[in-house]
């Protein structure tokens, strides 16, 4: 496969320049800018998107479809804590690349690699997806390999699909700050049911060489869409629930139990997402509540305004951390956080292309008589997805 040779490549060769080099590679040969069709129909960016399929045939008896799979996003950032120290800088937050083949009846292989464009020595990091899964005529998924593990609100949404910049402190916490892991799950959707069950190693190996060295952990997902009943276009109510082995060299957060109670509300141009979730944990790690109150409102069909409220209280010690550049600036876990973000979203392609900016107000105590947190950030970040 073309794609295994290149993440070989990017994994044993050392190039000059690799962020420019990775970069113009990506826009050039996927990005670039086509002519329209003679009948005019369909936009730019669909025909743009559309290169990154190599192969589409549905009538075929072995490979029916080929993609070439990604996402690129970049993040200006500006963080403050309280006067006392500062940091702003550009990062890229992630790029990643990899191919989707469907297979035979039903059969889909899907691989991606997590990149390093900061620091590209290397510039491999890891794989993300490496799985293969097998979807029943009735809707009913298996699969196998290196996947997501979809627990909380934020947790269960991918990265190419965020309201917001990051993920809350709610699924940094309780849920899992590494979101792929070896792993096998059963999903699907029936009627107003949907509904997952899994079993995955608690480790962070690169790709399966830690698998299952460690403890393992199951995770159960079961929700009910009440839209006809409420009359709106989505009302979903989720419970996730996940259980850890007690194994102090997990590479996972120390909770032997945690669960999350999501609900997603839609109607027209509103939406309302929240998510309650509690973990207990063990050895030397302490219970966590969390708490995530996420509306947003569609001003436009391309722009969107996200207001959320994140809201954390430990049992004891100073068991929360802060979110990525809050913590590179501040470094150290409280005991009790808060956090107020404002953001506003422009979809230039809906998901696979927006600009997204958001400012934010954080306030983290610690255990008594220690400094605690308080500063404002602000982010401006590019997704790109494909």
């Amino acid at each position: 496969m073309f794609s295994l040779a290149v993440l070989l490549l990017m994994k044993t060769v050392s190039f000059n320049d690799k962020n420019k080099m990775v970069i113009a590679i990506l826009l050039t040969i996927i990005f670039a800018r086509p002519a329209m069709g003679q009948d005019g129909e369909g936009s730019a960016y669909d025909s743009i998107w559309d290169r990154v399929v190599f192969y589409d045939d549905s009538n075929s008896n072995a490979l029916r479809k080929f993609a070439f799979t990604g996402r690129l996003q970049g993040d200006y950032y500006s963080f403050d804590d309280s006067g006392v120290s500062s940091e702003s800088d550009f990062n890229w937050r992630r790029f990643r690349v990899g191919f989707k083949a469907s297979l035979f009846e039903g059969l889909t292989l899907h691989s991606e690699a997590d990149m390093n464009l900061n620091n590209p020595q290397p510039l491999y990091k890891k794989l993300t997806d490496a799985n293969l899964a097998w979807t029943s005529p009735s809707g009913m998924t298996l699969k196998v390999g290196r996947q997501s593990a979809p627990f909380t609100l934020d947790g269960s949404t991918s990265s190419k699909k965020l309201s917001t910049l990051e993920r809350s402190k709610v699924a940094g916490n309780i849920g899992f700050p590494t979101e792929y892991f070896p792993g096998v799950t059963f999903s699907g959707k029936r009627d107003n049911w949907e509904y997952l069950a899994g079993l995955f190693s608690s480790d962070h190996g690169q790709e399966f060489e830690e698998a299952f060295d460690y403890g393992r952990f199951a995770l159960f997902s079961l929700g009910y869409n009440f839209k006809e009943h409420l009359k709106m276009d989505n009302a979903l109510v989720r419970l996730d629930y996940v259980s850890q082995d007690q194994d102090e060299t997990n590479q996972t957060p120390h909770q032997k139990n945690a669960a999350s109670l999501v609900t997603k509300f839609d109607r027209g141009d509103f939406h309302l997402w929240t998510d309650l979730s509690v973990s207990d944990g063990y050895g030397s790690k302490n219970d966590i509540v969390g708490l995530q109150f996420m509306p947003f409102y569609d001003i436009t069909d391309k722009t969107q305004v996200v207001f959320r409220y994140s809201y954390l209280k430990s049992s004891g010690g100073d068991s929360i951390r802060l979110s990525k550049y809050e913590k590179d600036l501040f470094g150290l876990s409280g005991n009790e956080v808060s956090e107020i973000f404002l953001g506003i979203n422009h979809f230039f392609y809906g998901h696979k292309l927006k600009w997204q900016n958001g400012i934010q107000y954080t306030e983290m105590d610690r255990e008594s008589g220690k400094e605690g947190y308080g500063g404002w950030g602000f982010t401006s970040g590019i997704r790109i997805s494909w």
